[in-house]
């Protein structure tokens, strides 16, 4: 097996360790274990918990960054990136310890919506297109967290659905 390739298994592993039982309380040992490595063979690969954490959540959080770049297709790119990154969107939502344990990530979060709420409400925007405009991502991003038994594309087309009707203030377009 390649070194790209267990250290996709690794990242693979992590993600599930993280999600069932939670970022802080997971450890190095039970990553490799999940594995097959040794614990010293896992440290050759990450140097912490860390550095797995970070190399799961940057290709997520570096292509929601990306989107704000595009305003005119914000909300689409936005909903892409968040469907197909859902299982990491997932451990963002539901596990706050990550936030407690990386510090520059709640920065690079807090950062992120307070751009994209600008950017979906507006230069001139009025407290309550604010508020839609934070409502409407919260309506893309945290259905993601439930299981949905549809395809990506219905579940995308109904999340954006969504978001444009908060954004649009219940009325049906924009």
């Amino acid at each position: 097996m390649s070194q790209s390739e267990t250290k996709e298994r690794i990242l693979e592993a992590a993600l599930e360790q993280f999600t069932a039982r939670g970022y802080r309380t997971t450890s190095m040992r039970e990553i490799a274990e999940q594995v097959g490595l040794t614990k010293p063979t896992l440290y050759h690969y990450f140097r912490s918990k860390s550095e797995i954490i970070q190399q799961l959540l940057d290709p997520l959080l570096d292509s929601l960054d990306a989107a704000l770049e595009h305003p005119e297709t914000f909300l689409e790119r936005c909903v892409d990136t968040m469907v197909g990154r859902r299982r990491v969107l997932t451990l963002l939502l539901r596990d706050t310890t990550v936030y407690a344990e990386e510090e520059q990530l709640a920065t690079r979060v807090v950062s992120w919506m307070e751009r994209a709420n600008a950017l979906l409400a507006g230069p001139e925007a009025s407290w309550p297109e604010r508020i839609r405009a934070a409502q409407a991502l919260a309506a893309v991003a945290d259905p993601l967290v439930l299981s949905m038994p549809v395809g990506d594309a219905v579940l995308k087309g109904e999340l954006l659905r969504g978001a444009r009707l908060l954004l649009a203030g219940g009325r049906e377009g924009r």
